[in-house]
C-alpha cells in the first residue's frame, strides 16, 4: 500500500521540520511548503492526499489559502490548524471549505487521529 502524501503548510521553519519528521516517522510521505502563496502550485505538482494548513501566516492566512484551493476546485481534504478555535472562526473555516479544524496546542495522537479520519474519507 502506498504511503499517504501530506502537504504541511506553515511559515515557521521549526514547525515545518518537526511536523515533517513526525509524519515521516509515522509512515506518511510529508512534503512541506513555507510560503502560503505557493500552496496551490505545490498541490498541483505534488498531488497530496491531504493538506495540513496553518491558519495564521503572513501575506495569506489559512482561510485565504483555503479559498484559493477551493476556487480551483481542488477536492483534497484540508485540515486547518489554528490557535483561534472559537465558534465564529470554526464556522468561517468550514464555510471556506475546511474539511476539519485542529486547535493548537494539540498532542501527536490527536493530530494522527484527525489525519487518519480524513484520509479514510478521501
Amino acid at each position: 500500500m502506498a504511503k499517504s502524501k501530506i502537504l504541511v503548510v506553515d511559515d515557521d521553519p521549526g514547525i515545518l521540520g518537526m511536523l515533517q519528521l513526525m509524519l515521516r516517522l509515522e509512515g506518511y510521505d510529508a512534503i512541506v511548503c513555507g510560503q502560503p502563496k505557493l500552496v496551490v502550485e505545490t498541490m498541483a505538482r505534488e498531488k497530496p492526499d491531504l493538506v495540513l494548513l496553518d491558519a495564521l501566516m503572513p501575506g495569506l492566512d489559512g482561510i485565504q489559502v483555503l479559498e484559493a484551493i477551493r476556487a480551483r476546485a481542488l477536492p483534497t481534504p484540508v485540515l486547518l490548524v489554528t490557535g483561534n478555535a472559537n465558534e465564529a472562526y470554526l464556522k468561517l473555516a468550514m464555510l471556506a471549505g475546511a474539511s476539519g479544524v485542529l486547535a493548537k496546542p494539540f498532542v501527536k495522537e490527536e493530530l494522527l487521529d484527525q489525519l487518519q479520519k480524513f484520509l479514510e474519507k478521501s
